[in-house]
């Protein structure tokens, strides 16, 4: 596959191929792994010579400025205040692109009330039925969402998963065809990632000197399971005195503070919140803890990988056990298990991986190589019009 832009049906017969108009959506636009993912996929777009809106429901969010070359940052309120069905109408992109369900079912029925001819897909990147099972619904309600999905995803013209195991889950419980399907790596890692990695930090557990430090990343929300990360640092704290920092921010702060102070950890666990770039705190880290519950593929896995960072995960259901090669490149643990997690990290932090093997099993989510294969599925996509 080359570096050009694949054609759309807007070229004229013998003329120039002209760039594809894409277009990518998220709304509700957070600190989440979509939100890193859709607009890095922007960035690499724009370097393949794509036309790109990134439609974005916060456009001071800081995902949209560390990355130059996003394309044209459109907030939806402003100047579309008519949503997304004024900007179809408007724009009228090639394609479209969404990434949460809440967009996802917007897209559809704004095409179906305009009628344009824009193609639209979606990527999905967690396992949707172990996320309809750990909500704890009743059977009644959980049937009728599950419905409600088999009958949204076969309207898409193309539907992305981030690794074989949601795909999987979409054929078995969602009807999803294998035409319209592809798994292709996450955009992740950028060009400039050892760059960004060696930037300053002031927190002052990165110092040169200090003991060794256990890194986790991700929102504060009952799905990253912290609460068990803390209750198995907490059995390896006496034997060693390496610190923990869990980066991100989320409506379990005030529960998780609670449970470090009953630990009496306030010293060997920090919360600093939110961290636009996480790359010096995961390089400069002896050891990064995936502990979810479920995770489509842990965004924040590979960059350790691609920094050399050892790591350790839970074996939830998602595409980690792929990424990690069944356990050969990091430890798999039951989810919720504290001591099979505190076993783990003991381990990994006296007999680490070899970095150099961590490094090239990341290798193909650099932003650019995984866009150029985002950009072929949408030329194909396109190509079927």
């Amino acid at each position: 596959m080359t570096d050009q832009p694949p054609l759309t049906a807007s070229h004229r017969k013998g003329s120039a191929p002209a760039p594809p108009h894409l277009a990518l959506m998220v709304t509700d636009f957070g600190d989440g792994g979509v939100e890193r993912t859709l607009s890095n996929l922007a960035a690499g777009l724009v370097n393949l010579g794509a036309r790109v809106d990134l439609l974005v429901g916060q456009p001071r969010h800081p995902y949209l400025g560390d990355r130059p070359g996003q394309g044209t940052i459109i907030a939806m309120r402003e100047p579309y205040p008519g949503g997304l069905e004024r900007y179809l109408a408007d724009a009228r992109p090639d394609l479209l692109m969404t990434g949460k369900r809440r967009d996802d079912a917007l897209a559809l029925a704004a095409r179906d009330r305009l009628g344009v001819p824009t193609r639209l897909v979606t990527t999905v990147g967690t396992p949707l039925s172990a996320l309809l099972n750990e909500r704890g619904w009743n059977p009644i309600k959980r049937y009728r969402e599950a419905r409600d999905l088999r009958g949204l995803y076969p309207r898409f013209d193309g539907i992305t998963a981030v690794s074989t195991s949601v795909a999987a889950d979409l054929r078995r419980h969602f009807g999803v065809a294998d035409r319209a399907l592809r798994v292709l790596p996450n955009p992740i890692l950028p060009a400039d990632l050892e760059t960004l990695a060696g930037a300053p930090t002031s927190h002052p557990w990165l110092a040169s000197g200090e003991p060794p430090l256990i890194i986790a990343v991700g929102g504060l929300r009952k799905v990253k399971d912290f609460d068990t990360l803390i209750r198995a640092f907490a059995r390896i704290a006496p034997r060693t005195n390496a610190r923990l920092l869990i980066l991100g921010e989320g409506r379990q702060r005030a529960q998780l503070t609670a449970l470090i102070v009953r630990q009496r950890l306030g010293t060997r666990i920090d919360l600093p919140g939110f961290v636009a770039n996480p790359f010096p705190y995961i390089a400069r880290a002896r050891l990064l803890v995936v502990s979810s519950r479920r995770e489509g593929l842990a965004n924040v896995l590979v960059e350790a990988m691609a920094l050399g960072t050892p790591v350790v995960a839970t074996d939830c259901p998602g595409g980690i056990r792929d990424l990690l090669a069944d356990g050969e490149l990091g430890p798999l643990v039951p989810v919720g298990d504290e001591r099979a997690l505190a076993s783990a990290m003991l381990d990994t932090l006296a007999a680490p991986r070899t970095p150099e093997r961590l490094r090239q099993a990341a290798e193909p989510y650099r932003i650019l190589s995984a866009s150029r294969a985002y950009l072929g599925f949408f030329g194909e996509i396109l190509g079927r019009r």
